[in-house]
Parts: structure tokens; C-alpha cells; sequence
């Protein structure tokens, strides 16, 4: 009976289709300046270098590891704010910061100003996506969460190629300074509009006391092991990933000679485009097949690791800039595709009052992780730079990124192991949509 009237009670009701829907397309451009935001000195990282006097293991700490490792702190106690459904506040209060300390990395005159202004930038990006997640599992029936889910992830693909293109053509006619400017104001003019579609917070359903208790206790979420592998496997595709964005546009110029509008034309459309699609497909697959057995959601992310294992060395290799752009591109699609599946399979893992906090744990993990493949590769790259000149970058994104993907598949595939058995029933409160 209070199950029922739980679902029934209008203040405790999902939105309505429509307005789920609005809110998933919103929190996808939200998405996109997140990403764009977060990338853009990584897109921007020659003439920056250039300007700052700045070096490669410099680069790396300054957008990789000091940048994450602000990301991973902040994350889960924003998201503890986010579980009691203000979901709306977080996002925008979130979407300001970030956008205003990207336009202020506009003005910067040292490398230590601009990682002060990526720490403001990590603050505020550090609380978005977990608050997103939860928006999605609150408002969407757990068999159909991978489609918005993949939807909302087109951010990182789009972002990318708007990144590359907006960003590489900013700074080749307007100047570096230009393109922070343009793109952190972009993300302040959006807060409002995301606040009202959203609304500052949204009504959840009562907490019956022993949930409560679990909700207290946070840490507790350490203790499932299928949630742990899934943990693991995406902070391994975060080092390739966070590795490839932040050099694979240094390496395509510095290596192959192509100008940072050349980079940002050819491989902006080529990572973007084939981002979106290899997410629509997963997406769509994952809802597809996860109906018929869950462990679907895992096993496609590994599926993806396999494909595109390949590229991961081939576009470090190739001598053809078209075809580097190409392989590199592929590769990428490892970082891309996965989202949407990992997210909904931690989903039916966790309890209703702790999905954002689950997720912050799960993206924390991964930045704090994944911050190691830059400053692995700033690293490595310096190291063999008096042996082999500029091609120590290509040759350290070449260790990294395919050592990296290839332990990511093997925590996965644990994950996949009594993944079903591990499932937990949230209840009815969303079988209306």
C-alpha cells in the first residue's frame, strides 16, 4: 500500500515524458560545454605551451592530473547535495562556476595562473554529471535509461569535434585567449535556461528508514564487488582516454604537421562524427539486449574495446596524416561509447537514495585514475624527446593508451561475473513513464 501511494502521490511524481525528454536534450548541451570547457587547453596545448613557456609533463599535470585529482574531491559531496533532488541548482550553480573560470583562463599570464583557473573549472564541472545521472535514473524506467543515458553522453563525441573545430578556428584567427572567452561565456548564458527547464530542485520519494540508513552510510557502495570492477574498468579507459585529448591534438601537429586548424577541421569531424554514431549504436544495442540479459550492458563496452584496440596502435604508427587522424579518431570511440551502458549498469546496482553519490564515486575514481595516463604521458614523452626527438609523443601515447584499454576489457569482463545475481529491485515508483 505505501508503495502505491508513493507512485500516485503528485508530489512525489517523475516529470512527465516530455519534460524528461527537454531536460535530457538540455543536459546534453550542458554536456557539451562541460567537455569543450574541460578539453580546451588540451585542444589549444601548442600555443599555449608556446606562450606560458610551459612543458609537455606541464601540460599534463596542469589539464590532467591536478585538474582530475580537484574533480575527483569535489565530486562526491556535491553529489550527496544532488540525491536529495536538486538537481537543478547543482547543474546551473555548477554550469556558472566552470563557465566563469574558463573565461578567466582567457587572461592568464603563467602556467601557475592557469591551473588556479582549471581548478575553478573542476569545482564546477565536478558536480554536473553525477546530478545528471541521478535526473535520468529518477525520471526514466530502469529498462529505458541507456537511450537518454547515450543521449546525454553525445556530449563527449560533440563536444569534442565543437572543441577541435570551435575552439582550433578561434585560435587560429582570434587568438587562444579568444576561444577560453567565447566558449566560458557560452556556459554562464546557458545557466538560467537549464534552471527553469530542470527547476531548482524536483521531489523525491520518501526515505523508509532503513534506506535511510544506507544513505548514511555511503561507503558501503565499496562492498559490491560487480560495482568495483565496472569502477576499475572505467578508470582505465580514462587513462587512454584523458591521454588521447589531451596530446592526440599536439601529436597530429607537432608529428604530422598539420596546423591547429587543419587538427581541428579534420579531426574534430572525424572524432565527433564517429563518436555519435558508435554511441547511438551502443546505446540503442544496450537497451536492446540488457532486456534480455544485463550483463549485455558490460559486454558491449568490452565489445568496443576490441574494435577498437587496433586503431589505438595503428594511429601512432601511420606516417599518413589522413589515416592518423582516421585511427585516432576510432580509438577514441572507446572513451565515448562507454558511458551510457557503465552508468545504467551501476544503476541497477545501487539503491534510489544513493544513484548520484554512486556516480560520483564511480567518475572520482576515474579522474583520479585516469589523471595519471596525461602525466604518464607528459612524461614519457619528455623522457625520450633527447633520443628520438618529437616523436616521443607518438611513441608514448602508444604505450599508454592500448596497455590501458586492454585492462579496462579484463575488469570488465569480472564485472560481467554475477553482475545479474547482484541486480537490485528500486521498486515501482517509475513503471508510469
Amino acid at each position: 500500500m505505501t508503495e502505491v501511494t508513493t507512485v500516485r502521490d503528485p508530489a512525489h511524481q517523475v516529470h512527465r515524458p516530455l519534460r524528461a525528454w527537454s531536460a535530457v536534450a538540455l543536459l546534453t548541451g550542458v554536456g557539451v560545454l562541460n567537455y569543450a570547457d574541460r578539453f580546451l587547453p588540451a585542444i589549444l596545448a601548442e600555443p599555449i605551451k608556446a606562450e606560458l613557456h610551459l612543458s609537455d609533463t606541464a601540460i599534463g599535470v596542469i589539464n590532467g592530473f591536478g585538474f582530475l585529482i580537484v574533480y575527483a574531491v569535489v565530486g562526491i559531496p556535491i553529489a550527496r547535495i544532488s540525491d536529495k533532488g536538486t538537481f537543478g541548482l547543482v547543474i546551473a550553480g555548477c554550469l556558472t562556476l566552470w563557465g566563469a573560470m574558463t573565461m578567466l583562463g582567457g587572461v592568464v599570464q603563467s602556467g601557475y595562473q592557469l591551473a588556479a583557473t582549471r581548478i575553478g573549472v573542476a569545482i564546477g564541472e565536478a558536480g554536473s554529471n553525477p546530478a545528471a545521472h541521478a535526473y535520468v535514473a529518477r525520471n526514466f524506467a530502469p529498462e529505458r535509461r541507456a537511450a537518454p543515458l547515450a543521449i546525454t553522453t553525445l556530449a563527449i563525441p560533440i563536444s569534442s569535434a565543437a572543441g577541435l573545430l570551435a575552439g582550433g578556428m578561434l585560435a587560429e584567427y582570434l587568438g587562444w585567449r579568444a576561444a577560453f572567452a567565447i566558449l566560458g561565456g557560452l556556459s554562464v548564458a546557458a545557466a538560467p535556461l537549464l534552471l527553469a527547464v530542470l527547476g531548482p530542485r524536483q521531489a523525491m520519494p520518501p526515505i523508509p528508514a532503513p534506506a535511510q540508513a544506507v544513505a548514511n552510510k555511503w561507503w558501503e557502495l565499496l562492498r559490491i564487488q560487480n560495482y568495483l570492477a565496472i569502477v576499475a574498468g572505467v578508470a582505465c579507459i580514462s587513462i587512454a582516454g584523458y591521454s588521447l585529448s589531451t596530446f592526440a591534438p599536439a601529436y597530429l601537429m607537432r608529428v604530422r604537421g598539420m596546423s591547429l586548424s587543419e587538427v581541428g577541421v579534420q579531426y574534430g569531424i572525424a572524432s565527433g562524427a564517429i563518436g555519435v554514431l558508435g554511441l547511438l549504436v551502443v546505446g540503442r544495442l544496450a537497451d536492446m539486449l540488457s532486456s534480455k540479459d544485463k550483463r549485455w550492458l558490460l559486454w558491449l563496452v568490452i565489445a568496443v574495446i576490441v574494435v577498437a584496440l587496433p586503431f589505438s596502435i595503428l594511429g601512432f604508427i601511420v606516417t599518413q596524416p589522413g589515416l592518423a587522424v582516421f585511427f585516432i579518431a576510432m580509438s577514441y570511440i572507446v572513451g565515448a561509447a562507454y558511458m551510457a551502458p557503465s552508468v545504467a549498469a551501476i544503476q541497477l546496482l545501487v539503491p534510489t537514495e544513493l544513484r548520484a553519490t554512486a556516480s560520483a564515486i564511480f567518475l572520482s575514481a576515474a579522474a583520479i585514475i585516469g589523471a595519471s595516463g596525461p602525466f604518464l604521458t607528459g612524461l614519457i614523452s619528455d623522457a625520450l624527446r633527447d633520443d628520438i626527438g618529437v616523436a616521443s609523443l607518438g611513441r608514448a601515447l602508444t604505450i599508454v593508451v592500448p596497455v590501458a584499454q586492454v585492462i579496462a576489457g579484463i575488469c570488465f569482463a569480472m564485472a560481467a561475473r554475477g553482475f545479474n545475481e547482484t541486480v537490485i529491485d528500486n521498486g515501482p515508483a517509475l513503471r508510469q513513464i
